[in-house]
């Protein structure tokens, strides 16, 4: 469709086009805010993959490598985060970010994006820290190491491919994602690329197709190359997780 006239999109809008019409991908970078856009949305994925990997991996190592009092518990209500989607709590979370007064700010998307990530985070490397022999701190605590030497030196490598999953996972995600992004970033200094799609598509219209096909593929085009290069690691951890089952 990007490489589509006007009137052919509208004549032939599924078939191959009859000329290759690159012209549009240059019209939409001029006229659509993308690098603006592209580097909020980068700063939003990767803020909260940073803040989800770390916290989510040492509370992962807590949970499954030591015994404490509320070790149970703790998972328990970190699992229950799988359930509550952001579209219910929007309305109370636009309120707090309000009083916390970070609306249009980074912070205001970066950390409940990063609330709503630990869950899965947490769990995907709970079971795969539990397949692990204790054998490892026991050597590592002969050796001298304390607790966060034994978990940044010996662990955390180990459970790499785990995190580059988890964190293809999140960039996804996060990319996608708009109810949110929509309430809170309002300014177009903080919008993301879902949230700016949007709006050049109501200024636009729906008049040129090869215009909004150029936009839509450049939106999408940092996603994919992030699917490319990861879905091995994803496949092979949704392999792992069913013969685990």
């Amino acid at each position: 469709m990007s490489l589509k006239s006007k009137s052919e999109a509208y004549s032939n809008p599924f078939g191959i086009p009859q000329s290759w019409r690159w012209g549009s991908f240059g019209e939409a970078l001029s006229k659509y805010n993308y690098f603006t856009y592209l580097e909020n949305s980068l700063i939003y994925t990767l803020g909260t993959i940073v803040i989800t990997l770390t916290t989510g991996s040492m509370l992962a190592y807590c949970l499954s490598r030591m015994q404490w009092k509320f070790n149970t518990s703790v998972l328990f209500y970190v699992s229950m985060g799988l359930i509550v989607p952001i579209e219910v709590v929007v309305i109370p979370l636009f309120q707090l970010i309000k009083l916390l007064h970070l609306k249009n700010s980074y912070l205001g998307l970066i950390l409940p994006y990063s609330g709503f990530a630990i869950a899965s985070c947490v769990l995907m490397l709970y079971a795969f820290l539990r397949s692990l022999p204790k054998e490892l701190e026991e050597a590592a605590c002969i050796d001298g190491t304390n607790v966060y030497q034994a978990f940044f030196k010996i662990i955390f490598p180990i459970i790499m491919p785990a995190l580059v999953t988890q964190c293809v996972l999140i960039f996804i995600r996060i990319w996608n994602e708009f109810p949110l992004a929509f309430i809170v970033a309002s300014r177009d200094q903080f919008r993301p690329l879902t949230v700016g799609l949007l709006s050049f598509f109501v200024n636009v219209g729906v008049s040129d197709w090869g215009l909004i096909g150029a936009t839509m593929f450049l939106s999408s085009l940092p996603m994919i190359i992030v699917y490319m290069v990861g879905n091995e690691k994803i496949e092979n951890a949704l392999t792992a997780g069913a013969i685990l089952k």
